[in-house]
């Protein structure tokens, strides 16, 4: 083992616990966990490696996710230029674009092609080179709602989409909320179906986060789903409301239920996409299509904690099918924490690097990646801990570097 104190969720979940002034019985009451499962969390000898169990402790505890994670100090310095321009976002939120600007607005034209830009740099995961851009993307769209029409509205839902997308990927889930629902105003002034489709899958993505909320994010996406696939004909439609299929089946998993229908619906949607019309809405999810159907299965199998089933979904899916950049990288997470379940901590470690490799920050700030790091790290041999496991624990902030 290296020397360096490493830190995990269990860790916190002691603190405040501690803090609270309960003991692990309430908690485990609370919780439905037992609490002899809470103890080896807390001591570090098992990782909290579910977001069910994540979200079971966090409403417990009357806490949120990122006090459970530890998020807010867990910022990887690569991604600075995004946080640094957070306080902009707000502003640009909270005034809807009237703020103190000396550049002159870009043209419809101008600015579909710098929210596309956007779109690519966050599915890349290059959080880096997207944060400086959205202040303007935002200002910029509302500006031109001014004067539109309906295209200007369906832009600024695309922006905002995308602004909540990033803030959430990013920690920043009040202000993520915020943006969310701008995109949801905006798309009721456009007209496609698209827009609309794509803010209720990133509400439901919002409150599947919030401890409590599991019922209503099920009803969000659920609801959308069932109201708008009667009617999605473009490829734009297709895409987002088939993410809302999908969204509406992982919620289903977290909460113990059966996710099968709506990834049924989702993949037979996916099949649709090849003869379907473009459409002239912004508002696109292109990861969506049979790999992406397939990668929602493997989380889900996972999450049910079913390793055996999950690498057997992975073995039918080939990464390369997959958009690259978090997409791609997602694979090889999943991959790692079912192979983490089956305590195979060489394939877990080869699964979490080449997750890395595919897109380095947005693997570093995710908490399943650290919570599997650090417990490997507590169990690994001194060869393995000093060697690429080691420098993956500094890497995603597990220890010091």
């Amino acid at each position: 083992m290296i020397d360096e104190q490493d830190t995990y969720i269990g860790q916190r979940v002691r603190e405040i616990r501690a803090r609270r002034g309960i003991s692990q019985q309430v908690l485990a009451d609370r919780s439905g966990i037992s609490r002899s499962v809470i103890a080896k969390y807390e001591t570090g000898l098992r990782p909290v490696d579910s977001r069910r169990t994540l979200l079971a402790l966090a409403e417990a505890l009357g806490c949120t996710l990122g006090d459970l994670t530890g998020s807010e100090d867990r910022i990887d310095p690569s991604t600075s230029a995004f946080h640094r321009a957070v306080p902009a976002i707000e502003t640009a939120l909270w005034t809807r674009g009237d703020v103190t600007d000396i550049h002159p607005p870009r043209t419809l034209d101008e600015l579909s092609v710098a929210v596309e830009h956007a779109s690519r740099l966050r599915q890349g995961g290059d959080y880096a080179a997207l944060g400086p851009l959205l202040p303007d993307l935002l200002n910029d769209a509302y500006h031109l709602t001014e004067t539109g029409g309906t295209a200007a509205w369906d832009l600024l839902a695309t922006a905002a989409y995308g602004v909540s997308s990033a803030l959430r990927q990013r920690g920043h889930d009040a202000l993520a909320w915020t943006a969310v629902q701008e995109s949801e105003r905006a798309a009721a002034h456009a007209d496609s179906l698209a827009p609309i489709a794509a803010a209720q899958f990133l509400k439901s993505q919002v409150l599947a986060a919030r401890p409590g909320a599991l019922s209503a994010a099920l009803t969000v996406a659920t609801g959308v789903a069932d109201q708008l696939t009667p009617d999605a004909r473009t490829r734009g439609e297709l895409e987002t409301v088939g993410m809302t299929r999908l969204q509406a089946g992982f919620v289903e998993t977290l909460a113990g239920g059966d996710p099968q229908p709506h990834l049924d619906a989702a993949a037979e949607m996916a099949t649709r996409l090849t003869d379907a019309p473009t459409g002239h809405s912004t508002a696109r999810n292109r990861t969506f299509g049979p790999a992406n159907v397939a990668l929602w299965q493997l989380s889900s199998a996972v999450e049910r904690r079913e390793p055996g089933q999950a690498l057997r979904i992975a073995e039918t899916l080939n990464p390369a099918d997959l958009p690259k950049g978090s997409r791609h990288a997602l694979y090889f997470v999943e991959v790692g924490r079912a192979h983490a379940m089956k305590r195979d901590h060489r394939a877990t470690l080869h699964a979490l690097l080449r997750a890395e490799h595919a897109a380095p920050q947005h693997v570093r700030g995710l908490a399943p990646v650290r919570e599997l790091v650090g417990a490997m790290l507590r169990e690994a041999r001194r060869d393995l801990a000093t060697g690429e496991l080691g420098k993956l624990a500094q890497r995603v902030g597990v220890v010091p570097a």
